[in-house]
């Protein structure tokens, strides 16, 4: 505990104190904020990056599946683009953003108007600080389109881990556990290991669909630019 020593009187030339005892904070009291500020930093960075996206979804902290349970970004676009001028553009984009259309792209099929790419694009994560991911772009007259599938979280700490429908079945659990927790402290706790999961999720998810809408940017614009 903490005393406090405050004048209060005097009294025959005497002064009398008063001796005010406060009970010692827990350690918890300065952690639980300490976490929440934590935590409020994080979604403001995240909140910033997606106020600023030019592609908009649905943020409820999920990753989007397709029919089969497998990561699935998609984009399509209708330029007034010939099949070769697509490729073109397609290609400089990859030049663009990743610095070597060689080392980015895997597969390039002209035939069949296909571009496959694997790269890296940073992202904000409390686990990492990468994610590894394959492109795909399908392209003929006047139409293209474009999807993420395959994805790895990259760290400097750890192998890459391969991100799929678990990190959805996590978000679930979580919450489930939030409405289910009676005690007052471990549901709070709950609560902002639920928020966190779903803040990384949605970080992954604002770097991919900023790089589709950036790809669709680039198609766009004028060839003179």
């Amino acid at each position: 505990m903490c005393l406090k020593v405050t004048k209060s009187c005097r009294l025959k030339n005497r002064t009398i104190y008063k001796v005010h005892v406060r009970p010692r904070q827990n350690l918890f009291h300065y952690i639980c904020p300490l976490t929440n500020l934590i935590l409020a930093l994080k979604n403001l960075l995240l909140f910033a990056l997606l106020s600023a996206a030019t592609h908009t979804f649905a943020q409820d902290g999920k990753l989007p599946l397709d029919a089969k349970n497998n990561i699935s970004y998609t984009d399509s676009g209708q330029p007034k683009l010939r099949k070769s001028e697509l490729h073109q553009k397609i290609r400089g984009w990859v030049e663009k953003k990743f610095g070597n259309a060689e080392n980015a792209i895997t597969s390039d099929d002209t035939e069949a108007g296909i571009v496959l790419i694997t790269s890296y694009i940073p992202v904000i994560h409390s686990q990492y600080q990468y994610v590894r991911f394959d492109l795909g772009v399908q392209y003929k007259d006047n139409q293209y389109e474009a999807r993420i599938t395959t994805l790895d979280g990259v760290s400097a700490e750890h192998s890459p881990v391969r991100l799929n429908g678990k990190e959805n079945d996590d978000i679930i659990a979580k919450e489930q556990t939030v409405k289910t927790e009676s005690n007052r402290k471990k549901r709070k706790d709950a609560e902002v290991e639920l928020q966190m999961s779903k803040a990384d999720n949605d970080g992954i998810s604002t770097s991919l669909y900023n790089l589709l809408a950036d790809l669709k940017n680039y198609i766009a614009k004028p060839a003179a630019e």
